[in-house]
């Protein structure tokens, strides 16, 4: 009789050891997948911690408006060297006329330099910014526009 009830405890608990080790391999996956999309999520958590750029409307005229994130609000903000007006504490945004931004940037310029100051002297980071495709380039007219790709057969 105490044989029989050994037995099937016996049969249970080497039915679960067996169960831990084909869940092993799978718990091993499911960790690695979940390392992996908590690494992918937090990528986008830096990238909006990063300046970025937009073309707004402000009145009449066109506005490029400057948008990001400081760790002290008391941080000043300057754009290619240039102090600028900020609105929000840690984050923080600035439109700009075009004029004013053509005045402080080379022609045909594809980026902006922004950099935080916590002391009037030192900046304590500086990104450079990618600005709209085109917004400082030529416009120019084309009658036509002809692009070649050279022929490749697999």
């Amino acid at each position: 009789m105490i044989v029989t009830r050994v037995a099937p405890a016996a049969s249970r608990i080497a039915s679960t050891i067996a169960a831990s080790k084909r869940l092993a391999p799978r718990a091993r996956q499911a960790a690695v997948v979940g390392l992996a999309l908590a690494g992918m999520s937090a990528a986008p958590a830096r990238a909006a911690d990063e300046p970025s750029t937009r073309l707004v409307k402000c009145g009449a005229q066109s506005c490029l408006q400057v948008s990001g994130h400081r760790a002290n609000p008391a941080s000043a903000v300057r754009i290619n060297g240039r102090l600028v007006h900020v609105e929000g504490a840690n984050g923080w945004k600035t439109r700009l006329p075009l004029e004013t931004l053509r005045e402080s940037t080379a022609p045909q310029a594809r980026t902006i330099k922004v950099s935080l100051h916590d002391t009037a002297d030192r900046a304590s980071s500086v990104e450079h910014v990618d600005l709209p495709i085109g917004l400082l380039g030529n416009s120019a007219n084309l009658g036509s526009l002809e692009v070649r790709a050279p022929l490749t057969m697999p």
